[in-house]
């Protein structure tokens, strides 16, 4: 129970520190991804770079966030229709592995990847930490290409954002 008071803090003092003027680069779209690695529910170490070569569609979410829930349905259709052409990757930030494990679980969001991202920092590093859900679409090459804050309100608006490569 302590742990989830804990994460108000963490995400005001994250904000407080981005917003007044942190040393954090923040990434757009052009620009070269970030690399990271986290492990997933299982414990396997994923990273963005072992996807070189591929579209990556980079969800920043959080559980019980209202608009990662409606996309949801939306990133599921995508990622069937698209199939090996796509990576979708969400990472949940400020919450640890058994949460996310018990909301994915519950909600039937095991399509693809969760990755727990419980100190928030890749989505700090994305500048997502404020914004959930934030979406990245990131080229074979690493470079950012489309960025959305908020939810994709259909699977149309993904495969347009997909498209513009």
């Amino acid at each position: 129970m302590r742990g989830i008071a804990a994460i108000p803090i963490i995400m005001l003092l994250t904000w407080f520190l981005i917003g007044c003027g942190g040393t954090t680069t923040v990434p757009g779209v052009g620009d070269k991804a970030p690399d990271f690695t986290l492990e997933d529910l299982n414990g396997a170490k994923i990273s963005l770079s072992q996807f070189q070569g591929k579209t990556v569609l980079l969800v920043f979410a959080s559980i019980n966030c209202k608009g990662c829930e409606d996309q949801m349905p939306h990133l599921i259709t995508i990622s069937q229709q698209k199939g090996q052409d796509l990576v979708i990757l969400e990472v949940y930030q400020f919450n640890g592995t058994n949460l996310v494990r018990d909301y994915t679980t519950r909600k039937g969001f095991t399509h693809f990847p969760a990755l727990p991202d419980p100190k928030g920092e890749v989505a700090i590093k994305y500048g997502a930490a404020r914004n959930p859900p934030t979406n990245f679409v990131i080229d074979g090459n690493g470079i950012i290409r489309h960025k959305k804050i908020g939810p994709f309100a259909n699977p149309e608006e993904i495969s347009s954002a997909i498209k513009s490569l």
